[in-house]
């Protein structure tokens, strides 16, 4: 299967939910499953969308009792790990022969195995991503969780703006930006705004909509990273972006999230590239090692340092704790440093740190 390809389809899902199924049938394709699903692991009525094979058979699962008690949802959701997981990564054999949900609910149903990842936003919310396969053909084999790991970083940009959406199409590029709910603008390749909601004229003092309706960050990094994202040609590597942008005495720090219009996406927004959405750091602590590397594209080792080092510990304890060199922790922090816009560890930990102990950077910074 082309991922290029696909990764097109999941970004212009972001945009037009009905786009959704399509999606779903191909992740259903590379694991050889009947059907995938996504749904908002909130109170009350269960929101959904799923592939049309397995439609009615969701529509059960959501409406009977295993709607909200059901062991993948003890195991799996709260499980903070920025991957796919198989059924088998949080079950014995045994324990899924002997479980109600399997054996009287998928299993009777012609299902029975998954693999699948939660999302969670900065901001809190929380979508599960589900590709369900046959009981008969077996589980869903690890190599397989690995190649759906490639996509995990777009999957978690476009559901996450999806489900703001209700996973309703917006009938106008005026109607999308007030159902987002987030601060929100639509961009042309330049920056320049075509579209934008409320929330985003007053968001916050650290992004604005300058002369020529063009988004301005008040740190010049952000602002480089964020026209670097624009400008970067199509490929699976480099498409999207978040990029953490520091809070001030009167601004809490927030993600901006660059989301690539892809396809039929181009077509709500005319002239426009890119959504650009912000969500606050909502953490009462600095952002978790799965939150970073999901959001910033950190390796896992990368994201464990970066969450230590903001957490307050120095590059010596770290390696200590991690039982590797110094050099080891000076490498990875450099990496970071390049995918996160700054050069020095106080800078790191100024833009990701604790709210209420969070630095002022300076204008230079």
């Amino acid at each position: 299967m082309n991922f290029e390809v696909l990764v097109d389809e999941i970004y212009e899902a972001g945009i037009l939910p009905e786009r959704w199924p399509q999606v779903f049938d191909r992740l259903a394709e590379i694991a050889d499953a009947e059907g995938s699903l996504i749904f908002a692991a909130a109170p009350g009525t269960p929101r959904w969308m799923s592939s049309e094979k397995i439609r009615e058979r969701i529509d059960r699962w959501t409406k009977g009792p295993f709607a909200h008690n059901n062991p993948r949802a003890e195991r799996l959701i709260p499980n903070t790990e920025p991957r796919f997981l198989t059924d088998l990564d949080r079950f014995t054999v045994e324990e899924l022969d002997n479980e109600s949900f399997y054996r009287d609910l998928l299993r009777p149903g012609g299902l029975g195995w998954c693999v699948g990842t939660s999302i969670r936003s900065p901001s809190g919310d929380m979508l599960v991503l589900s590709v369900e396969k046959a009981f008969a053909k077996g589980p869903v084999p690890r190599a397989i969780a690995e190649q759906f790991d490639q996509l995990r970083p777009h999957l978690a940009r476009a559901a996450v703006l999806a489900g703001r959406l209700g996973f309703e199409r917006a009938r106008t590029a005026v109607a999308t930006m007030e159902m987002i709910g987030l601060p929100a603008a639509a961009l042309t390749q330049a920056g320049r705004v075509v579209a934008t909601n409320p929330g985003f004229l007053a968001s916050t003092a650290t992004v604005s909509v300058g002369a020529q309706d063009q988004v301005q960050f008040s740190y010049p990094t952000a602002n480089t990273l964020f026209l670097e994202a624009l400008a970067k040609p199509v490929s699976l590597a480099k498409t999207g972006r978040s990029i953490p942008i520091a809070g001030t005495d009167k601004s809490p720090p927030l993600i901006a999230h660059v989301l690539p219009l892809r396809l039929a996406g181009l077509d709500v927004f005319a002239g426009a590239v890119s959504i650009l959405f912000l969500t606050p750091i909502t953490q009462q602590r600095s952002p978790g090692p799965e939150l970073l590397q999901a959001l910033f594209d950190l390796t896992p080792a990368e994201a464990r340092i970066t969450s230590l080092l903001i957490d307050g510990n120095s590059v010596d304890s770290i390696s200590k704790m991690q039982s590797v060199s110094l050099n080891t922790v000076r490498t990875q922090l450099k990496s970071v440093f390049m995918k996160t816009g700054v050069d020095r560890q106080v800078d790191l930990v100024r833009l990701l740190g604790q709210p209420r102990v969070q630095l002022i950077p300076d204008r230079d910074a």
